[in-house]
């Protein structure tokens, strides 16, 4: 049984216009590489930001959609180029363009650009990192789509994130990167959750579900989806998805659990 419908066979294909058939993979030298004393790389571009972000080469590979050791294996050899799709995964998983990420020109380091509303500042002061320990683990990616394939959750942490001030002394929270647009705008893709595994969901909350892999886990790895709790029966849970709206049914027999996602009020403690 799996949690997860079919999978888009040329999903990971790599098909490039005939105008960029000439600029991937990439092996040509950057203009600006020729400039004297110019010797900063990709790879100290993506080290910077990687250091920036705080997180680890494998973190920031999941956060992308990609391999866990993409990073790892890319920034342990200089005379390695990134290809096309690894680029266009790692540049909005590091914020930045990646136009940036080649050359160290154009648009750099970005926020995403959220619409605008009335808001106005919230009267609490914001803790220090010395005071939130970095002990959360991340155990995978959470797919926010219908397909099986991007997304996994594992036994053994991939990161260890900061834990907000609302959870000292929490027990089993763990966060995930969200995986796919079916959530939109609620949660994008790469964008981190944590869960609470013994907190109880009510209708309309996000929760996750750890759903089994045909007939066994191998290697301890099962999938993860997300959505907004419907409701369960005797026969399967319901959730609801954003992009395109539709409610999903999970039967019981496929399902490990469902934890409860936890919104920013109760990360805080607001």
């Amino acid at each position: 049984m799996s949690c997860s419908r079919s999978v888009i066979g040329t999903e990971n294909a790599e098909t490039f216009p005939p105008s960029q058939q000439k600029f991937f993979p990439l092996q040509v030298t950057i203009s600006t590489d020729r400039i004297p004393h110019m010797t900063e790389t990709i790879h100290d571009r993506i080290k910077e930001r990687l250091r920036i972000m705080d997180l680890s080469p494998q973190a920031a590979s999941m956060k992308a959609g990609l391999s866990k050791d993409t990073l790892r294996k890319l920034l342990a050899n200089r005379d390695q180029l990134p290809t096309g799709k690894t680029l266009s995964a790692l540049a909005p998983a590091l914020e930045v363009s990646e136009q940036w990420l080649l050359t160290g020109q154009d648009s750099g380091p970005s926020q995403p650009v959220q619409p605008q509303q009335e808001v106005r500042v919230a009267n609490i002061e914001l803790p220090t990192n010395s005071a939130m320990p970095k002990d959360v683990p991340v155990l995978g990616t959470a797919a926010g789509s219908h397909h099986r394939g991007a997304f996994q959750l594992t036994s053994d942490a991939i990161d260890y994130v900061r834990r907000p001030p609302a959870l000292m002394g929490t027990k089993d929270i763990y966060s995930l990167y969200v995986e796919g647009s079916s959530m939109e705008p609620q949660y994008w893709q790469g964008d981190l959750v944590y869960v609470h595994p013994h907190k109880p969901a009510r209708s309309g909350d996000a929760v996750v579900v750890q759903c089994r892999i045909g007939d066994e886990e191998p290697d301890g790895t099962v999938e993860a989806t997300i959505g907004l709790y419907v409701r369960r029966t005797g026969e399967a849970l319901i959730i609801r998805k954003h992009n395109p709206p539709a409610e999903i049914e999970i039967k019981n027999e496929a399902i490990i659990s469902y934890h409860k996602v936890l919104t920013m009020n109760e990360l805080f403690g607001i």
